[in-house]
């Protein structure tokens, strides 16, 4: 296995934008990272540029305190029982950045992001990681909260989810995840998808969907299909992923009757699928799920669903020799390999976390894989910032990952294979 290189500087806590972005620039030059460098607060939240040469980390958006209240990021007190740990991501407020917001276009170094203003808006913004010049396309109203936005492929659009924004109050007092969705439910609440002209910061709303609604993104070659999830929903295996083309009606991509190869699931609502990402021809989906009451440790496969709705999605499992547990999963440009931080060794196994920076290399016409670990993360995974969150690079030669493996949290690399 490889040893990661430091990318961020020790002197600060730093951490990737969220996985379903690129942190980098297209040649791999500059990054973009979430931060408390320049912030009040030890927990604060700001916006940075590092150059890779000389290491040399520089402000690109900057705010006093910490991150405001936005998916996940809900404004739970820690708990006293270990086992609630999963629901505490830190210490938030009413303003500020949005960490789960930012989004990066490789080629121009466009990063956008939303933060909340004191008076309870909400502001898109655009920052360029070269230049630092930076705008504001969109003002959004309190009553609407953003999750993860994304880019279409010229970097001229942004798509937005925009929730109701009393599920705040919700997450809030939640015991569990399955009480999110139903008192999205219960409340009759809605999500509307919208997307925003760069150019002219012009919003148009595609449409309202009846359920809550944090990832979205666009079809990598074509802004009219959407890939989109229900959070936190019941039941997980078959309701979560969720499929749009303009003017037409949804379509449930992992659902009852649709044939699956390779794998046979107990109960197919019960497996925990999530973190469903394009494959960059746009010809797939590919997702992970996970079947938790598996014998010894939980069964975990990752899945690929091709668009034709009426085509077998294709699960293919982690092999069990391989321990593995909750993580993220995001595939190469062609799905021919997936980059995991859930594959767990013997110190990992130990913990009952994955511990390990992996590459799955797929093979789905016979329905295997071949599991490469390419280094150890050894994160702590206390709250969401300390996820590794792996992306590889945008020329897939490289992986960046976070971990507070050395007691701080810092951004990582790694090559994406032996």
């Amino acid at each position: 296995m490889h040893t990661p290189r430091p990318e961020s500087p020790r002197s600060a806590n730093c951490q990737l934008l969220y996985f379903t972005t690129y942190s980098s620039t297209a040649d791999g030059q500059v990054l973009a990272a979430i931060t408390n460098a320049y912030s009040e607060h030890a927990e604060g939240a700001s916006l940075a540029r590092i150059d890779r040469t000389t290491g040399e980390m520089a402000p690109l958006a900057t705010f006093a305190g910490p991150a405001m209240q936005a998916y996940p990021y809900f404004a739970r007190p820690k708990s006293a029982d270990p086992k609630e740990d999963y629901l505490y991501n830190g210490t938030v407020a009413k303003h500020g950045l949005n960490k789960s917001s930012p989004c990066l276009h490789p080629a121009t170094g466009n990063l956008f992001f939303v933060w909340g203003r004191e008076d309870g808006w909400g502001v898109l913004d655009c920052v360029n990681l070269r230049d630092g010049r930076r705008r504001t396309l969109l003002e959004i109203p309190p009553e609407r909260c953003v999750g993860y936005t994304h880019l279409d492929a010229s970097g001229e659009h942004v798509l937005l989810s925009l929730m109701d924004s009393r599920i705040l109050a919700f997450g809030e007092v939640r015991k569990n995840n399955q009480e999110m969705s139903e008192n999205y439910a219960k409340y009759g609440l809605t999500t509307q998808l919208a997307e925003v002209e760069v150019a002219t910061g012009k919003l148009t709303v595609l449409w309202e969907e009846p359920g809550w609604v944090t990832h979205v993104q666009y079809h990598p070659r074509r802004r009219d299909v959407v890939l989109y999830n229900h959070e936190w929903t019941w039941p997980l295996g078959t309701e979560r992923i969720w499929l749009k083309r303009a003017g037409e009606s949804r379509v449930q991509i992992r659902r009852p009757g649709r044939a699956i190869q390779f794998r046979e699931s107990p109960d197919l609502g019960l497996d925990d699928v999530a973190h469903e990402v394009w494959q960059e021809n746009g010809e797939g989906i590919i997702y992970h799920g996970v079947r938790w009451d598996a014998p010894g440790h939980p069964e975990q496969f990752v899945g690929r669903a091709p668009v034709d709705p009426h085509l077998p999605l294709q699960e293919i499992s982690i092999p069990r020799d391989r321990p593995s547990f909750y993580g993220h999963f995001i595939p190469s440009r062609a799905g021919d390999f997936v980059i995991t931080d859930a594959v767990a060794n013997e110190k990992g196994l130990a913990q009952r976390k994955g511990n390990l920076i992996s590459r799955l290399n797929m093979d789905w016409i016979n329905g295997t894989m071949e599991v490469v670990p390419l280094c150890e993360s050894n994160t702590s995974w206390h709250t969401q910032d300390n996820h590794p969150h792996p992306v590889p690079s945008p020329d897939q030669t490289e992986v960046l990952f976070t971990s507070d493996r050395d007691g701080v949290r810092r951004i990582y690399s790694v090559p994406a294979n032996l």
